[in-house]
């Protein structure tokens, strides 16, 4: 396919995806008069509170929307909330080899049911769980091979007791999810206990997590990634005005899996490429402020470095269900990643909002000195943001979206409010290796570079979050990443995602 076709093509089915979406919206307006607040869980915290920062004690996911008028019972004297939401996720992925002449075309229907029970036995203390039924079938491959995954998870069930003995501390027990607001650091549902403090301009959080058991049902094992792995994670946030905060953060994993040896024959759903005793410690300042005449200024941050050891593996495949390990290969760990940006909120008409962001994290120049420079995120991390209206999108690209390893990545974006739920966003992003490299650390592109040119390509995205409803918030976002020097002879091809999202929460 050309690439006049391509974006010939491209543009039709955006334009007739956002048609659809706004004729949904504007038939919202007619039928239900005015957009509904997100309200949670009564006496639930949020993370967000309009402009402000602060943070508070999660007990419902970051974005989660839940309807004010959920089905409540009571039992022994004592509300029990019965909820959830239902997410159909029809997506499309053209090209993620970056060769029209491989057959990796495929679309697939995701389809997740969440139910959660939340039960405040009193002011301070209560009860959540959270299991999900999902089915994600593959209902067109360009090869022919369709595959599914099905089953249940247990994402989250904990205790919450609050400000305990009328202290500014409070503690979580069990599964839940933990998230920071740009979720750089972390977003992920973890087992374990965490404390928090609070008072006025300071807030603290301090957790131990360790995985218990696999999350899903057709999995008997824990992920190799996480089997055996503790991690201490922390952060503290000073609030010096009431839309300006600075934080610090911390995370400490240990790795405590069995050694896989080389030579060691494994099931190939068990291969672990990392053992690693890792530290990562940096910072953070956000927030928002505001320009007479000229409009709003939103900023951040964020500063990490990581150390430690750690030792790889490599894997040669025998067949489809097992691999012998190859080689091992220990190293100490050095490297340290950055993410900056600014927002200006204008008073414009139309209200545009612009973004300029630049995130680096460093390559490893010298790969035979025993030291890994290359910087690598947390591993439960999600790089995940909202810059206007209620519903998160990937600040490092919808269709490439890679974790900040050995890149600089450039991204401008430029968006419109919608109303104060909703929004468009255009965004560009261009992608370079800081040290040119064979390798992506993780990436939906599966194309691998030369080695010799670190410029990677370049991704446009176009993100519509529509949020005009009591219990339904719909997502488009349409990319397409252009393959760089840095793939030979693929120089110039492309891929292409659509990616339509419905949540409907009862």
């Amino acid at each position: 396919m050309s690439f006049n076709s391509f974006i010939l093509k491209t543009g039709k089915t955006v334009l007739l995806a956002g048609g659809t979406l706004l004729s949904l919206s504007v038939l919202a307006e007619t039928t239900n008069g005015q957009a509904a607040a997100n309200k949670p869980y009564d006496n639930a915290f949020r993370q967000d509170n309009g402009d402000a920062v602060r943070k508070e004690p999660l007990r419902i996911n970051p974005g989660d929307k839940r309807p004010a008028d959920q089905f409540k019972v009571d039992v022994f004297g004592h509300p029990l909330t019965i909820g959830g939401a239902y997410e159909l996720e029809p997506r499309y992925v053209e090209d993620r080899r970056l060769d029209p002449r491989r057959d990796d075309d495929v679309a697939n229907v995701y389809q997740d049911l969440k139910l959660e029970l939340f039960y405040q036995w009193s002011k301070s203390v209560s009860f959540f769980v959270q299991s999900d039924v999902y089915y994600d079938p593959e209902v067109y491959t360009e090869s022919g091979l369709d595959q599914y995954e099905a089953g249940i998870k247990l994402t989250q069930a904990w205790l919450f007791i609050h400000q305990i003995l009328d202290s500014g501390f409070s503690l979580q027990l069990g599964r839940q999810r933990i998230a920071d607001k740009r979720q750089w650091w972390w977003n992920d549902e973890l087992d374990a206990a965490r404390v928090y403090f609070g008072e006025d301009t300071l807030f603290a959080e301090l957790a131990i997590a360790k995985e218990l058991g696999s999350k899903q049902s057709d999995q008997d094992f824990i992920d190799p990634v996480s089997d055996r792995v503790v991690r201490l994670m922390g952060d503290v946030v000073w609030q010096w005005d009431p839309k300006q905060n600075l934080s610090l953060f911390f995370l400490s994993q240990f790795d405590n899996s069995d050694n896989q040896r080389p030579g060691d024959v494994i099931r190939a759903n068990r291969k672990d490429a990392s053992d690693g005793d890792l530290n990562w410690l940096g910072g953070r300042a956000m927030g928002k402020f505001k320009i007479e005449h000229v409009g709003k200024i939103g900023y951040w941050l964020d500063s990490a470095f990581v150390f430690g050891e750690e030792t790889t593996q490599t894997f040669t495949d025998i067949n489809s269900n097992v691999s012998r390990v190859r080689a091992q290969t220990p190293r100490h760990v050095e490297a340290w990643g950055m993410d900056a940006g600014i927002t200006w909120y204008s008073n414009l008409f139309l209200e545009p909002y612009l973004t300029l962001g630049y995130a680096y994290g460093s390559g490893d120049s010298n790969p035979n000195d025993g030291t890994d420079s290359s910087y690598r995120q947390s591993g439960i991390h999600n790089n995940k943001i909202k810059l206007s209206g209620s519903q998160r999108f990937r600040y490092y690209g919808e269709l490439f979206r890679p974790e900040l390893a050995n890149l600089n990545i450039m991204t401008a974006g430029l968006g419109f409010p919608i109303s104060e739920q909703s929004s468009i966003d255009l965004l560009y992003h261009h992608y370079e290796q800081a040290t040119p490299s064979s390798a992506i650390r993780d990436s939906r592109i599966r194309a691998t570079p030369n080695g010799s040119s670190g410029t990677l390509g370049d991704e446009f995205d176009l993100v519509l979050s529509l949020d005009e409803w009591k219990h339904l918030q719909v997502q488009f976002a349409g990319s397409v990443f252009m393959a760089g020097p840095a793939f030979g002879a693929l120089e110039g091809n492309n891929s292409f995602q659509l990616d339509l999202t419905f949540k409907y929460s009862f």
